[in-house]
């Protein structure tokens, strides 16, 4: 039986004894709505000992038109006991149970569901976690941190056929939307294009396993290996650009599933939740500045690490430095490294330091994942982003020197001032499989431990992924998220005390984001979180 476990570093704290409870309204009327119902049941939980899923399950699962899938329209929701009236800070917590389309109750684990509360009408949100008892029973969990009447939202993210569908096709492909290099020969008259993936035995249309080039080396170290050119005219030592076909050979199934299948709403229900003494409107964040916290904290956060209300992100670990002089930015070098949504944080820090952009803007029409630089030569400012390497999603042909590793630009760095390193790598990389993604964060690893020795005055942080529900993105990033928070954890082991991470699940959550790009609202809320760390040294 396989373990599907809690995130490493997500604490999870027990139940306390419940009050009898009293008579509890569902607002609302729906024919449709699942069963909700109430448990007289105490639930105590305990941390997993564990801090990853076995993907080996989701590996043997076979799934085909003939399986009992989900339905959300027959499964239940159980509103476990609690003392009412609800008040602010207050938790709740409810049992989810799933059913077939059979009608049967599910019996096994490893679907992976959301919790969250919403009040639109006062722009509030917050995410809750889920607990995963693998025998198709869930719990989820619900700070309660405003005053009003905020809807209960569930939603099965990721089904275990969809991980399923998606992990194995990723394994025997190495990548779940093609790849190529280009070939080119010395004197540029002789170019040919062949399939690429990072994983070396993957299927390749055009070529067996013997009939490969392995271009780890051009690759900055990580994996990457292409169909050998038939030309006699270029060899696999003439790869010169790579770039994204966007096209997959995934079964009508998997794309229907992928789809269609996700994300999968329960019906809402509304709760009531009233002022506490000394809260008459809303949790603040707690008092201790965010420039006190050390970097180990960070890893260690748990849900909610904060919510909106009235639109604004409320920390709930620590209250941002709102009086933080412009000059604490002053004499930095920032190093932005990842993909377009650390592009986003480097655009941010660009406006707020005023500084004038060094090369040219991008534009998709052109190769255009490439390096940016910026500067505010009054105040000795350099700002600087730039891609990691492939699996990168470029739409035309994009030459490797504008997309290195993290080690490699981390090396590049002159230190002529202190370095501001922010990391970012995800959402290209949750198309393919966890071992690459797990490479490139070792990578990184490397290169930070390299730069701390060469540079110990730098700050660190790393960017961690984001809720997208676009219908499009196929992957099942609720899981894939998870495994890749475990990854960094653990790749990170013994620098936590010196690297700073950012948790961007529960706002993009709780906000529900759909698109791979969040909000601007939303990443400037990440950034300064950032400023904080950044600047602690004007406490």
């Amino acid at each position: 039986m396989c373990l599907f476990s809690i995130l490493l570093f997500k604490k999870i704290w027990s139940d306390s004894a419940f009050a009898k409870l009293p008579t509890y309204g569902i607002h609302g009327k729906d024919e449709k709505r699942p069963s909700i119902l109430i448990s007289h049941t105490d639930m105590n939980f305990q941390k997993s000992s564990s801090g990853t899923e076995e993907i080996d399950i989701y590996q043997k699962m076979n799934v085909t038109n003939d399986n009992i899938f989900l339905s959300v329209r027959l499964s239940e929701i159980l509103v476990l006991p609690t003392t009412f009236p609800l008040r602010i800070g207050d938790t709740l917590r409810i049992r989810i149970r799933l059913f077939g389309t059979d009608g049967k109750p599910v019996s096994t684990g490893g679907d992976f569901l959301r919790v969250w509360l919403k009040e639109t009408k006062i722009k509030a949100n917050v995410n809750g976690y889920v607990l995963d008892h693998r025998n198709g029973s869930y719990t989820g969990v619900l700070l309660l941190p405003w005053k009003g009447r905020p809807e209960v939202i569930v939603s099965v993210a990721n089904s275990r056929h969809h991980i399923s569908l998606i992990m194995k096709y990723v394994n025997e492909h190495g990548l779940l939307q093609m790849m190529a290099s280009q070939f080119i020969d010395p004197s540029g008259r002789y170019k040919e294009e062949t399939q690429c993936s990072p994983k070396h035995d993957a299927i390749l249309k055009g070529c067996t396993l013997a009939d490969r080039c392995n271009l780890t080396k051009q690759n900055y170290g990580l994996p990457w290996f292409c169909c050998k050119p038939k030309s006699t005219f270029v060899t696999c030592k003439d790869m010169k650009t790579v770039k994204a076909n966007k096209t997959s050979m995934i079964s009508d199934l998997t794309r229907h599933i992928s789809t269609y299948k996700k994300h999968q709403r329960f019906s809402s229900f509304k709760i009531q939740v009233k002022e506490r003494i000394g809260y008459p409107e809303y949790l603040p964040s707690p008092p201790r500045p965010c420039q006190e916290r050390m970097p180990k904290a960070t890893w260690n956060d748990i849900t909610p690490v904060g919510y909106y209300f009235k639109n604004t992100w409320i920390n709930r670990k620590c209250t941002l430095g709102t009086s933080r002089p412009d000059t604490c930015l002053d004499n930095k070098r920032f190093v932005v490294l990842g993909d377009s949504n650390s592009r986003s944080v480097y655009s941010i820090f660009c406006s707020k330091t005023k500084s004038k952009t060094l090369t040219d803007h991008y534009t998709k029409e052109k190769p255009w994942h490439k390096l940016l630089m910026a500067r505010n030569i009054k105040r000795n400012i350099d700002l600087m982003w730039a891609p990691h390497n492939p699996p990168f999603y470029v739409g035309p042909h994009q030459p490797l020197d504008t997309m290195r590793s993290v080690g490699n630009w981390l090396d590049r760095t002159p230190h002529d001032k202190p370095i501001i390193v922010i990391i970012h790598l995800y959402y290209h990389l949750t198309r393919t499989t966890l071992s690459v993604f797990r490479a490139l964060v070792k990578d990184a690893r490397a290169g930070v431990d390299r730069l701390l020795r060469r540079a110990p005055d730098s700050t660190v942080i790393i960017q961690g992924p984001h809720s997208i529900t676009y219908k499009d993105s196929l992957e099942p990033l609720d899981y894939i998220r998870r495994r890749h928070e475990d990854i960094w954890f653990q790749e990170f082991m013994g620098i936590h005390n010196k690297v700073f991470y950012i948790d961007n699940w529960d706002r993009t959550v709780g906000n529900e984001n759909v698109d791979a790009h969040p909000p601007t609202n939303t990443m400037t809320d990440v950034t300064d979180e950032m400023l904080s760390y950044i600047c602690r040294d004007v406490v």
